[in-house]
């Protein structure tokens, strides 16, 4: 590339905070450059979840990239990716930073067959970076990227050389320093015009712990002990978009979360959740530190050591940017190893 050359920077994006992390990035640093955006969607397009991740997706994505391809990820053109990513080398190019929301395994041919000079690896959710971190370093993928590899032809599936990478992150990293960028959403957080009014409320951000994690919780205790935490006698709780059910009016929120206040007008007295990467960026968006229920006590007994301490690590990075971790109400029942 010659000096007069306008840099391309390429993303790639498979969940609404993947997209969000990539603005702020694009914003931040790459003003007046070149900036392609890729997502990536499940095939399981049918689902009411699906539909509305798809949605998330589609208005979180704004007018300020030189392009954006929504890639609707059929068992067809998993198949037929490879070809796909060889059209999408040829449009894009050389690439000065590439970078990704995480390791799905369109995301990671990307990474191999995209030249690129620098490699920044964005925030997916609370823990994920950490955890990919410590997969990469234990060579966790190989014999899942070795299956891929026979199913289709031309799949690069392995993990890409983390040592070389950079990480554009809210999060603290077992990494060397040199090799985070924080991402303090300074971007976002400069679409607030003046001060927001409080509600006597809490909003709870909910998530699959059932599904994700096989833990089971007193649902109406932590909502009760959340209330009289903060002394309110009203909340909204919020279904994370993979959920179909909760409390008595329960909700799914049009937007992501991290736009609550400048879509909705006011702030709540507070923001509850277990453990969502939200307890990250709202205080960096509103000022504002969100409290958490600990669920580590729910854990079911076959749970992992390795996880027992991410889990453990998030917590303690919650609780350094002001997070207070409430202790879990209730009886918490464990499933049966």
């Amino acid at each position: 590339m010659t000096g007069s050359t306008v840099p391309t920077n390429l993303f790639l994006a498979c969940t609404p905070l993947q997209i969000l992390n990539a603005t702020e990035a694009r914003d931040r640093f790459h003003g007046g450059e070149r900036n392609y955006l890729i997502m990536f969607h499940s095939p399981r397009s049918a689902s009411a979840r699906q539909k509305h991740l798809h949605y998330l997706a589609g208005a979180t994505t704004d007018s300020g990239w030189t392009q954006a391809w929504n890639l609707q990820l059929t068992r067809l053109s998993q198949l037929l990716f490879p070809l796909q990513a060889a059209t999408l080398k040829r449009t894009i190019g050389h690439c000065r930073c590439l970078y990704s929301g995480g390791f799905q395994t369109q995301q990671r041919h990307m990474m191999h067959v995209m030249p690129h000079d620098e490699l920044v690896i964005m925030d997916g959710g609370a823990g994920v970076l950490q955890s990919a971190i410590n997969a990469w370093r234990a060579g966790g993928s190989a014999s899942r990227a070795l299956g891929l590899r026979r199913l289709i032809p031309g799949l690069k599936s392995g993990m890409p050389d983390l040592s070389r990478a950079r990480f554009f992150t809210s999060y603290s990293l077992d990494v060397p320093s040199e090799s985070v960028i924080f991402n303090d959403y300074r971007s976002l957080r400069s679409s607030l015009t003046g001060r927001l009014p409080i509600r006597e409320e809490i909003v709870f951000l909910s998530q699959p712990l059932e599904r994700d994690l096989g833990v089971h919780v007193d649902v109406q205790a932590a909502l009760r002990a959340a209330m009289e935490y903060h002394g309110v006698s009203r909340y909204r709780w919020i279904l994370h978009p993979r959920e179909t059910c909760g409390p008595a009016g329960a909700e799914k929120l049009p937007y992501l979360i991290e736009f609550f206040g400048l879509q909705e007008g006011y702030l709540p007295r507070a923001f509850v959740t277990w453990m969502s990467s939200a307890a990250r960026s709202l205080p960096m968006i509103y000022g504002q530190p969100v409290t958490c229920i600990d669920i580590r006590p729910a854990l079911p007994m076959e749970t992992s050591a390795g996880y027992r301490a991410e889990l453990e690590g998030t917590y303690r990075d919650f609780a350094a940017a002001g997070a207070v971790i409430l202790p879990l109400p209730g009886v918490a029942r464990k499933r049966a190893a």
